[in-house]
Order: structure tokens, then C-alpha cells, then sequence
């Protein structure tokens, strides 16, 4: 049954599935002992010297320097197809060459992959040149020169999702899901190893562990099915449905499906045997009936998902009456409610600890996970966005981040103070499509 906790005046509902599962090792990473962080004044040399197998299996590629601290930067595209990569630290941005113009774009952290609706377009992938391999109780942080890396022939939106070893992405039109090396487009080499085929579908898929759990149907019009394959292709064990296959979200643990009638949680298997087909686990969204008693709209889908990077929680709007906040560790699913509809939501902690979601009305939000109260927000940055779209919000370990295609302004938000402005920065053009990169 699922267990329920009201909260005054809104109800929190939650249900769960599995008990919960032993923590796993961290998606793409191999466990490797007497690895140590750099001090920065080891950088020049670590930069300087041939990478080693222990360096190249913590994110370490050819070029690349390993520096004391994260290079969070925020990439963004604009309209004209220009690129530019804003560096958070020291806030001076940096002009790359420019793209076709993108009707489309998403990000995995590191990369940016973009594209144009035309049917002679192609998929652009941008290198922000800066990225973060954590590695048990300390963090790898790498930077090397961005730029333009590689290009795919496909057309239309796509999906992607990415750990160390593998980039997958998914294209709307086709249904088709394409796994790179993510290791060679570091590179800037663009390696296909498998193509997942699918009549047309809204399609979705994500590294998990060595293999990829990726939907296809049979027909188009069909239920999606959440199969795991080798990253040669190879089809491991049965599926999961997955009606009403709305986004997937990479999580320190595998990687959350939202679902019509749920989450579907895959986790890497546990153990040495690193290619052994991943576990495939749907959660039913928690019965409604005590938000309907509150007088509180009953709770639809999760309509997208996002987490701050390498965590296990995964947030997303709820329909119109609230979120979603589950965690792939407990494979629990939770309901919060909120007086608006909520545009888009970002986890923040490890499970339930906080969302930081904007509003219909362009609100920002600071909500704590267990309470469901609103600890702080922020009115008026950005006013009444049109669409999801008309947002872009990233979350880090201490900041959020703002804006929207009608503006070049950049809000950074403490959001641990109540949602304080911590400083606003100018990016070099409004962004059609904006991304945090490097955490």
C-alpha cells in the first residue's frame, strides 16, 4: 500500500516500490584505489605528462588539464547559431564557432548537441571543454579547449543521455536511438557503436552501467517498451511498458523513466559483472485520493524530469498540481503539492531533500522535499513564461541558474538562502538554449 503523509495545508503523498537497494557504484566509473585529487600547484604537470590508464579511466582524454576545483560554465546557443561558454568562476565568456541555427538543443554536462527541423539539417555536437568525473569520495575536474566535435545525419529532436563511457540519443522523428563513444567524441572523434531501431515514437534511452536501456514499439501508435541492450546492440532480457514515454533522466545510480502509470527506475548491475543486463523496476505514481480529499487537482504524469548532476533524485512537474520527487536509491515516489502549476523542477539532493521548480508565472521556487514548504523564492526575473521551453534552470551544489530566450541576463541563486539573487551576469546574446556544463 502506499504510504501517505500529509502536510499542512497540502498533502505529500508518496509509494514505494522495491525495498531499497544497496547504494551502487557510480554509473560509467570503474572502482580504482589510491586515486587522489590534484593540488593546484600540480596542475601544470599533471597537464603536461601522457595520461595514464588510471588517468583515462577517470575522464582524463589527451589535451586535457585536471585542475582543483569544477570549471562550471554555461553554454549557450543563439538564435543566429551562435555559441559562446561563460565561465562561472571568472565570468568571461568565450565565442566558439557558430552552428546552424538550432530549433533544438540538449545538453549531457559536457556536451551540446543541436539541431534544425530542415530535412537536409544534421545534429551538431559542441565540446563546452569542461566536465567532472566523481570518483568515491572525491572529484575529478577536467578542462580542455571547446569547440565543434562531430556531427550526426540525423534530423528532428532528440533525447541524450551520457555517462563516461557512452552517449545515447534518441531521435522523435525516427524512434531511432543512436550510442556513441563518448570516450572518442572527447576525442573529437565521432564513433558509432550501435543503433537501437524503433518505428516513430517520442523515443528515450540511457547509458546504465556498460549497457543502454533504450524504448522502441513495434508500430507507431504503440505503447513504448524500456528494453536493456549491450552496447553492441545486443538485446538483454525482456522489457518494461512504458505508456506515455515522456522524458528520462541520468542518475548516479542508472537512470529514472517518467511513464503515464509511473516510474521506471534501471540500475546497473550490481557486482563485478559490469555487462550484465541492468534491473528494470516500474513504481505506480501513489494514489491521489488524499490530495483529492484536500481539495487539491488530482496529479498527472511526470511531464519531464531533472536532477542536479550525479545525484540519485529526479523531480519533475506532476500535470498542473504539483511535483514529482522520487529517488532511484529507495525507489520511492513522492508527491508534493504547489498552489501553481509548476513549468519545470530540478532535485537537488541525494533523495528528498530539496527542489528548486519554476512556475507558471515565472516564479522561482525553493522547496524542501520532506516538509513541502516553500522555504524560498524569487518573483519577477524572468516574467510569464509561454512554455517549459522559455526556461532554462540548472541547479549545482550551492547555486541555480536562470534565464530565458527573451533576455541575456543570467540570475545566480543561492538557493540554500532563501532564494537570494547572488549576482546577475550578462551572457553575450539571449540564449535560444542555454545549459550549465562542467559539474
Amino acid at each position: 500500500m502506499p504510504r501517505t503523509r500529509l502536510i499542512s495545508p497540502l498533502p505529500r503523498v508518496s509509494a514505494r516500490g522495491l525495498a531499497p537497494r544497496a547504494c551502487l557504484a557510480l554509473v560509467g566509473m570503474l572502482t580504482l584505489a589510491g586515486c587522489t585529487s590534484p593540488s593546484p600547484d600540480s596542475e601544470a604537470a599533471q597537464a603536461a605528462s601522457a595520461p595514464t590508464t588510471e588517468e583515462q579511466a577517470h575522464g582524463f582524454v589527451a589535451g586535457a588539464e585536471e585542475l582543483a576545483e569544477a570549471q562550471t560554465s554555461i553554454g549557450s546557443i543563439g538564435a543566429d547559431g551562435s555559441v559562446s561558454v561563460l565561465n562561472l568562476l571568472t565570468g568571461e565568456s568565450t565565442a566558439l564557432d557558430a552552428v546552424a541555427p538550432a530549433s533544438w538543443a540538449v545538453s549531457d554536462g559536457r556536451f551540446i548537441f543541436s539541431g534544425a527541423d530542415a530535412a537536409d539539417g544534421k545534429t551538431q555536437i559542441i565540446d563546452t571543454g569542461v566536465w567532472t568525473v566523481p570518483h568515491g569520495d572525491h572529484v575529478h575536474y577536467y578542462r580542455a579547449t571547446p569547440g565543434l566535435v562531430g556531427e550526426l545525419t540525423e534530423t528532428g529532436a532528440a533525447r541524450v543521455s551520457s555517462n563516461e563511457d557512452l552517449a545515447a540519443l534518441s531521435f522523435e522523428t525516427s524512434g531511432t536511438t543512436v550510442v556513441l563513444d563518448r570516450h572518442a567524441l572527447g576525442q573529437g572523434e565521432t564513433v558509432e557503436l550501435t543503433r537501437i531501431e524503433s518505428a516513430a515514437h517520442s523515443a528515450a534511452a540511457a547509458p546504465v552501467g556498460d549497457a543502454v536501456v533504450a524504448s522502441s514499439v513495434a508500430s507507431a501508435g504503440a505503447s513504448p517498451v524500456l528494453t536493456a541492450y549491450s552496447a553492441d546492440g545486443t538485446k538483454l532480457g525482456e522489457g518494461v511498458d512504458c505508456p506515455g514515454l515522456s522524458d528520462v533522466q541520468q542518475t548516479s545510480l542508472g537512470a529514472t523513466f517518467a511513464c503515464a502509470d509511473g516510474l521506471v527506475f534501471a540500475a546497473a548491475a550490481e557486482g563485478e559483472d559490469t555487462a550484465a543486463a541492468p534491473s528494470i523496476t516500474k513504481v505506480a505514481y501513489p494514489d491521489a485520493a488524499s490530495a483529492d480529499a484536500a481539495g487539491t487537482a488530482a496529479p498527472g504524469q511526470a511531464t519531464s524530469l531533472d536532477s542536479r548532476p550525479h545525484r540519485p533524485a529526479v523531480a519533475g512537474p506532476a500535470g498542473d498540481s504539483g511535483i514529482w520527487l522520487a529517488s532511484s536509491r529507495s525507489q520511492e515516489v513522492i508527491f508534493l503539492p504547489t498552489t501553481r502549476p509548476i513549468l519545470t523542477a530540478v532535485a537537488v539532493g541525494d533523495d528528498s531533500d530539496r527542489v528548486v521548480a519554476v512556475d507558471d508565472e515565472g516564479t522561482l521556487l525553493v522547496i524542501d522535499g520532506e516538509s513541502g514548504e516553500v522555504t524560498g523564492s524569487q518573483a519577477g526575473l524572468i516574467g510569464a513564461p509561454e512554455t517549459a521551453s522559455s526556461i532554462h534552470l540548472s541547479v549545482d551544489t550551492s547555486r541555480a541558474y536562470l534565464s530565458t530566450p527573451a533576455s541575456a541576463e543570467l540570475h545566480e541563486i543561492d538557493y540554500k538562502d532563501g532564494a537570494r539573487v547572488a549576482r546577475t551576469l550578462e551572457l553575450p546574446a539571449a540564449p535560444a538554449f542555454a545549459f550549465e556544463t562542467g559539474n
